[in-house]
């Protein structure tokens, strides 16, 4: 099960639909929202991250997911696809069965799914599309670099477009509520918590091991003097990461592992510090060439 939540805006909104007679319209659009954004509920499950509830706005609705799951590419980048594969499904089936049916209902439903689908595929952030774009630049720029340029692409493209959608619509070529979307878009583009990404999904993995006593791994090479912050974006995904440091000969000096690089950001937010350095304030030196590591 999930939580549902409500926006006290949204009775108002079936109120006023009522009285104008838009009840139906209203409700069939709810109920699209609903099921596109349990689609997300189910895809996300699949991966093994958990839903915290889906909340509902007079403009549509989110599924509010645990953190981890935005410094997973592939389980985010499949979760969101999800959304609009399913209000595109769902309007295909009702467009099959319309001439035989000829319910005028069935034929609002498919449109109102239709116009859902392809509008969260827009490449904008927090829409689906958006969130797949993000997905696919992380495995280059990092999770935090990714966000940045997403959230930037957005912006850019709500302000050249504001503008000649706002004359459209007092031309009465589009609806009034496509520049209300692009502004609430606007508004959801604020600085996100990057770091917080990180934790969620490293806090997962040490309850992971804990249940199961085992845990894929990834194993790095790095150059001791990388810092912090440019080894972060590749703490992404299920796997736990171990680095191992190396000089400019190529040596192997000695590790770091995971647990080192979200701690020290955890308590000391110390992005610019040299991974080499790390070793040190963690009270373990580097390891000599054929030795042992000392403590």
């Amino acid at each position: 099960m999930f939580n549902l939540k409500i926006h006290p805006a949204v009775y108002l909104l079936f109120f006023l639909s009522g009285l104008t007679g838009k009840f139906t319209p209203v409700l069939l659009s709810f109920c699209a929202v609903l099921l596109h954004e349990a689609a997300h509920l189910v895809t996300a499950l699949g991966f093994g991250y958990h839903t915290l509830c889906i909340e509902l706005f007079p403009f549509g609705g989110v599924a509010r997911m645990e953190a981890s799951l935005f410094n997973d590419p592939v389980a985010e980048a499949v979760t969101a696809f999800a959304g609009p594969l399913e209000s595109l499904t769902v309007a295909l089936l009702l467009w099959s069965f319309v001439p035989f049916l000829k319910l005028t209902v069935l034929e609002d439903f498919a449109r109102i799914n239709l116009g859902i689908g392809l509008f969260n595929l827009l490449p904008l952030f927090p829409l689906d599309g958006g969130r797949i774009l993000r997905s696919l630049l992380i495995r280059k720029q990092g999770y935090k670099r990714a966000t940045r340029l997403t959230l930037r692409w957005t912006r850019r493209v709500i302000f050249i477009t504001g503008l000649p959608l706002t004359a459209l619509v007092l031309k009465k070529v589009v609806p009034v509520h496509l520049p209300l979307l692009l502004f609430f878009l606007l508004l959801a583009t604020g600085e996100q918590n990057h770091t917080y990404a990180y934790l969620a999904q490293h806090t997962k993995k040490k309850a992971r091991l804990d249940e199961k006593g085992l845990l894929l791994g990834k194993v790095w090479v790095v150059e001791e003097k990388r810092t912090i912050g440019e080894v972060l974006p590749f703490l992404t995904g299920k796997n736990y990461h171990l680095f191992f440091l190396v000089d400019k000969h190529g040596k192997i000096l000695g590790e770091v592992t995971e647990d080192e690089v979200v701690n020290m950001i955890n308590r000391d937010n110390l992005f610019n510090l040299r991974i080499g350095e790390l070793r040190k304030r963690s009270g373990r030196r580097l390891t000599q060439a054929g030795g042992k590591e000392d403590r």
